[in-house]
Parts: C-alpha cells; structure tokens; sequence
C-alpha cells in the first residue's frame, strides 16, 4: 500500500520515514555500544585469544576486522574481559562471534517501525469493511 492509498502526502511519507530512520539508527547505536566501545580499544593479539584455535582467530578477524592488533599498546583480551564485566576470557570471545553487522538489524528495525507509524493511518481510513 503506498503513501497515496493512505490519504499521506509525499512530504508527511518522507517526514515519517526519516522519523523511522534516526529511531532505528539510535536503537542500534544503543544495542552496539559495547562493541563499539571493545572496538575503539582494539584487542593484542596473543595467548589469551590464541587458546581458542586458529578457527575462532579467523573468524574474529572475519567479522570484525581490525579488532585483533599486534600493537603493544592495545589491552589483552583478559583485562578487556575484566574492563567490560565479562566473566572470562571465553565469555568475551563468545560475545564477539555472536556480533553481527548492524545495517541489516537498523533494516529490520525501521521496516517494523515504518509499518506501525503506517498502521496508524491504515487504521483511521474508511475504505476497511469490518465484516
């Protein structure tokens, strides 16, 4: 159903849409902020992630790159563990590999909250028959 067949103009669609949007996007800001926060400080890269194989090396650096730094400068993963109010190490590493990119989640997001803002004006019409 398009903006027309809702009584909605262009301009009214376009407002809602951009309502929808900055919604979704802080939501995800929200969501994301402690990976966020993990990210910026970066990970060294050394025994303490190494204990969980190769595998789970490679696929950290998959889905979030630049997280895992050989820099002497960056924390090791036990103190970021303990920084971030992770039990352990394997925690932390599990909490990493649950990441998943955040457009298609702001996405998902702002389709629902586009399709209740809409559903308000589908619901003020008077072309439903209730029978």
């Amino acid at each position: 159903m398009n903006a027309e067949d809702m009584n909605i103009s262009k301009k009214e669609m376009r407002k809602i849409e951009r309502e929808c949007r900055a919604i979704a996007h802080d939501m995800v800001q929200q969501q994301y902020a402690l990976y966020d926060e993990i990210w910026y400080g970066r990970i060294r890269l050394g025994p303490a992630v190494e204990e969980h194989g190769k595998e789970v090396v490679k696929e950290l650096v998959r889905i979030m790159p630049n997280l895992l730094v050989r820099s002497g400068t960056a924390c090791p993963a036990d103190l970021v563990a303990e920084r971030h109010g992770f039990e352990t190490t394997s925690d932390l590493i599990d909490y990493l590999l649950a990441y998943t990119p955040r457009g298609p989640k702001e996405d998902h997001i702002y389709g629902q909250l586009l399709e209740e803002r809409l559903s308000e004006f589908r619901g003020s019409t008077v072309d439903e028959i209730p029978f």
